[in-house]
C-alpha cells in the first residue's frame, strides 16, 4: 500500500468515524408561537404545531406540558426518525377567562443542545354579550 492510499483510508476513516460520533437529534419546531386572536368566551379554540427532527440520530419527545389546566396538547407521535416531523395539537378553552392570555407549551426532548423548547399562545378572550353585541353594532 502506498502512503497515497493510506492517507485517502485515514481521511475516509476518520470522515466516517466523525459521522457516528456526532449523530444526534434535533428539534426544530415551527412556529413558535401563535396567536389566537380574539376568542369567544366559553369556546375552545385549536392550532397545530410541526416539530421536526433535523438531526442524524432519534428525537424523542419526552413529555409535553401546559402552563394551565385550561389548555390541552398532543403530539401524533413521540419518537421520529432523522427527517420525519409530527403535528403537536394545542386546544385553549377559554371557559371563565376573559381578556389578554398567554399560555406557555413546554416540549422536552433528547436534543442535546435544545432538550426545553417552549411554545406561546395568546388570544383576547371576549365575553360573550360584548362579541354579541359588537355584531350588531356591525350590522346596523
Amino acid at each position: 500500500m502506498n502512503s497515497e492510499t493510506k492517507i485517502l483510508m485515514l481521511v475516509l476513516f476518520i470522515y466516517l468515524f466523525s459521522g457516528f460520533v456526532s449523530a444526534q437529534p434535533k428539534a426544530v419546531v415551527k412556529p413558535l408561537s401563535y396567536n389566537f386572536g380574539d376568542i369567544i368566551q366559553d369556546s375552545v379554540v385549536t392550532t397545530t404545531f410541526i416539530i421536526k427532527n433535523e438531526g442524524t440520530d432519534l428525537l424523542k419527545i419526552k413529555s409535553l406540558k401546559a402552563s394551565c389546566g385550561c389548555t390541552a396538547v398532543v403530539a401524533g407521535k413521540s419518537e421520529l426518525m432523522s427527517g420525519e416531523s409530527t403535528d403537536i395539537k394545542v386546544s385553549f378553552d377559554s371557559k371563565g377567562k376573559s381578556g389578554k392570555q398567554k399560555k406557555i407549551i413546554t416540549i422536552e426532548t433528547n436534543d442535546p443542545e435544545n432538550s426545553t423548547i417552549k411554545l406561546a399562545l395568546t388570544g383576547n378572550v371576549i365575553k360573550k354579550d360584548l362579541k354579541i353585541g359588537k355584531i350588531e353594532r356591525l350590522k346596523n
